[in-house]
């Protein structure tokens, strides 16, 4: 197996990532990053995730390439993050597609986890891919997606005891609950143009969350005729888990498999909520996720 860091030319930037080739490849997976400033292994500065780099290795072990790599704007990745657009991850991603094309590593499936199983079947359209795994996917329109989140943390705010709950309600007194801050975040950025707007203070980038709240993902799924695993977490705060089986049906190539006791981080957890991704951080990601792919993926190649 060899892993090597490569550069790809994506229109105007320069894309970095890391390549998996095992003995014998028999074919390739590329990576598509969930919402924020994700680097190739999925992490960020608040949140190490490591799902894309522990993926990659168990992809190896079964023959099956990867690719991952930096998104626009992130580690050794070219561009401008905060002016980062959903067209420009799409056509980044169709980039990587037709590089990898020229690897001759056989044939390619995109594995997107939250926003990248949005990304992943709009590129899909534009190239030639074999199949797709979707974790953690989503069919909620961009707003409704967003009020059901708030309407989650609303209620971990509600039930934090003692000093930490107090002052958190205080916070949202001031503020307006995460209901409220959401009703207006998605008001200012649907009624403007411009590239930033301010929320509580802080400035938030709006090109990217505008096309996240304009985008017709219900087109893109019901567009995806390609053999296709669909994953739910059955404990998923970010993504509603029942989206997952409406997905699936649109698609009659699609198989659809839950895991009831997982979150959208991917790990096991026995809540329902985002109070318990501190600890979830501090676990590896859940064995049976990578299980469940790469037995659907040894059955396709």
């Amino acid at each position: 197996m060899t892993q090597s860091s490569v550069l790809i030319n994506a229109s105007d930037v320069t894309l970095a990532g890391t390549l998996v080739v095992p003995d014998a490849a028999k074919a390739v997976v590329i990576f598509v990053h969930g919402s924020g400033p994700m680097d190739r292994d999925e992490n960020s500065k608040g949140a190490k995730l490591n799902i894309f780099n522990t993926l990659a290795d168990a992809f190896a072990e079964i023959g099956v390439a990867s690719l991952r790599y930096d998104k626009r704007g992130v580690g050794a990745s070219g561009g401008d993050f905060k002016r980062l657009r959903q067209s420009e991850m799409v056509a980044d991603l169709v980039a990587c597609i037709a590089w990898v094309q020229a690897q001759g590593l056989g044939p390619i499936y995109l594995c997107g986890h939250s926003e990248g199983t949005a990304i992943a079947p709009a590129a899909a359209a534009q190239a030639d891919v074999a199949g797709l795994v979707l974790l953690c996917p989503y069919l909620t329109s961009g707003p409704d997606l967003l009020r059901w989140q708030a309407r989650n943390a609303q209620t971990d705010v509600a039930g934090l005891k003692g000093l930490t709950g107090l002052v958190a309600r205080l916070i949202t007194k001031v503020f307006g609950g995460p209901v409220a801050l959401q009703e207006k975040l998605i008001a200012r950025v649907l009624g403007g143009n411009s590239d930033f707007v301010w929320l509580a203070g802080k400035r938030v980038p709006a090109r990217w969350l505008r096309d996240f709240l304009t985008a017709d993902v219900a087109a893109l799924h019901r567009t995806n005729q390609r053999p296709t695993l669909v994953l739910a977490a059955g404990r998923d705060c970010q993504c509603p888990p029942a989206d997952a089986a409406d997905i699936a049906r649109m698609n009659p190539q699609a198989r659809l498999a839950q895991i009831d006791d997982l979150s959208h981080l991917l790990r096991a957890t026995s809540e329902f909520g985002f109070m318990d991704y501190k600890r979830q951080l501090s676990q590896p990601m859940d064995t049976r996720v990578a299980g469940s792919v790469c037995a659907w993926l040894a059955e396709k190649t």
